[in-house]
């Protein structure tokens, strides 16, 4: 019965953390991306802004899962996220220390409020903080749970010698601990169990646990997280140099205490208060520690990672495919849509590659340039199909108001991207194909007059991008401004191309269809590029 017990305060404490997750999840949404993103080059902002962000969400693997995803997303080098995590690291302490303040009685009140909240209100923020509040009551009253079921445990002989003898190898508890934090997902649960088994006492009234081993298992809990920020980091190399440079700093600072385990022991020791609050202490000191010794060396750190992790070299012919989407975080909506985004950045460089391609074939005559745009398309579409089926398995995951509004305003721009791909491909390289085969030449007013629409459509497609990604107003506004203008550009010009044929120019007769035909297609693609910039606008309005 009393294992039956601690199973489910374990199962308390694993689901309340990832209701937590998905809590934070609908309070902030993409929001703790953008506050990340903001902090620029600056180390020392990039660390508080790690602090603060794990502090206001408290949850180790959704900070890891956030920090991968704004490094694959090309928002932060995996230099500048170091900074972040050595913050993020300390923040997330905070919740460990509540947990050893032994709040479990006020846990039917944080639920009572929670239910409340996430259960009889419809707005988004206020059933997040609902859903937090019951996250929370569910970890304490987990934490309870095991305590209380402590509390009946009468240990065998046996058993006691047992514990006293793994007591001895410090080096194999801390490697347990990562394998069970591993397992759970969450260092703060690792941590929320070994302070709920501390109230196993032997015979002699005192906890079974001795400091020693307490101390070698929140080591062991550190670098496990430290493992699972690598794991989700993997697929992608920016993200795998981040979750290894921090592994690397969580191990050194691990093998440092286990090699001093008796000072550091003592050091602890010395701290008046009972144990739980003595294994926080020690989870607080040692991402301290780590953030004093690792901080002003994350420069040579994050070279030496490079050296160890170079850029691949990739091969002609490799399967092309999705990169970044990843079907384990569909449950997760915000992080799975800053992966779809991302793939659908990727969509976008492909269309701007793509309208490189086709300017250079016009200008040059290069005609195998002109029909190798189609193998991109084929790319393009590939990617589009993915990534709507990978939206949609979202959206079935999570109906809330803000994740469909994000779905929506990416699916979007995916399909403007599309139909640009599609006007490219079937309309301008075929353009292009026929200028090849006709060597049709224009005046040089006519060519100067095309050249220049083109950059200004170049310009507006990568303004767009840019927009999307960063949900800039500004960069809205200036897109609109520049559709207007455009607009108005395309109609003088095509003016003037017609006042050359009415004064007879022979190169303007022959290159009339074409040199409209340009004009009208890329005035297409600047309409569907312009489109991101109304739901930027819409979506920041006040209501």
């Amino acid at each position: 019965m009393t294992l039956l017990t601690t199973a489910g305060g374990v199962a308390l404490i694993l689901f309340g953390v990832r209701f937590l997750r998905k809590g934070l999840d609908r309070l902030f949404g993409p929001k703790l991306a953008r506050w990340m993103q903001s902090v620029g080059d600056s180390r020392i902002k990039s660390f508080f802004m790690g602090l603060f962000i794990s502090v206001l969400a408290p949850s180790s693997i959704s900070m890891s899962i956030l920090s991968v995803q704004t490094v694959q997303a090309g928002h932060m080098t995996a230099r500048q996220m170091l900074a972040v995590i050595l913050g993020a690291d300390v923040g997330l302490t905070v919740m460990v220390l509540l947990i050893a303040l032994r709040l479990e009685l006020y846990a039917p009140i944080l639920v009572f409020f929670g239910v409340l909240l996430f259960q009889f209100t419809k707005a988004n923020n206020t059933r997040g903080i609902g859903q937090l509040l019951l996250s929370l009551g569910f970890i304490f009253m987990g934490i309870g749970t095991i305590s209380q079921a402590a509390k009946t445990v009468t240990p065998t002989n046996e058993f006691i010698d047992l514990v006293q003898a793994l007591a001895n190898y410090p080096i194999g508890i801390a490697i347990m601990a990562a394998i069970v934090t591993v397992m759970m997902q969450s260092s703060t649960a690792a941590i929320a169990l070994l302070i709920g088994l501390s109230g196993i006492t032997a015979n002699g009234g005192e906890s079974l646990f001795g400091l020693d081993t307490c101390i070698a298992v929140v080591v062991g809990a550190n670098v496990g997280i430290g493992i699972s920020t690598t794991i989700v980091g993997w697929s992608q190399i920016e993200s795998r140099r981040l979750g290894l440079g921090n592994l690397l700093s969580k191990t050194i600072i691990a093998i440092l205490i286990l090699i001093f385990l008796p000072i550091a022991a003592a050091l602890i020791a010395d701290i008046p208060a009972n144990l739980d609050k003595q294994i926080a202490a020690t989870h607080t000191g040692f991402n301290v520690l780590m953030a004093l010794v690792f901080f002003p060396f994350i420069g040579p750190i994050y070279s030496l990672i490079c050296h160890f992790v170079p850029e691949p070299q990739y091969k002609e012919g490799e399967a092309f495919g999705p990169r970044y989407i990843n079907p384990k975080l569909i449950d997760e909506s915000g992080l799975a849509t800053g992966q779809s985004l991302r793939e659908i950045l990727r969509v976008s460089e492909i269309i701007r590659r793509m309208l490189d391609d086709l300017w250079l074939s016009f200008k040059d005559l290069d005609i195998q340039r002109a029909r190798r745009i189609q193998e991109q398309d084929d790319k393009v579409d590939l990617l589009d199909a993915a990534i709507k089926q990978y939206l949609a398995k979202v959206s079935n995951a999570d109906n809330s108001e803000a994740a469909a509004n994000e779905i929506i305003r990416q699916l979007d721009y995916l399909n403007e991207l599309e139909t640009i791909g599609d006007i490219i491909d079937k309309n301008l390289a075929e353009i292009a194909i026929k200028r090849c085969r006709e060597n049709i030449s224009f005046t040089d007013e006519g060519w100067a007059e095309l050249k220049s629409f083109y950059e200004k459509v170049a310009e507006n497609v990568l303004i767009a991008e840019t927009a999307f990604a960063t949900s800039d107003i500004i960069l809205a506004q200036r897109l609109l401004r520049h559709k207007d203008h455009l607009r108005d550009i395309e109609r003088e010009l095509r003016q003037q191309h017609f006042t050359r044929l009415h004064t007879g120019v022979q190169l303007s007769h022959e290159s009339s269809a074409v040199h409209l035909d340009m004009l009208t297609h890329l005035k297409a693609i600047n309409s569907c590029v312009t489109h991101v910039a109304y739901a930027i606008i819409k979506h920041q309005q006040p209501t």
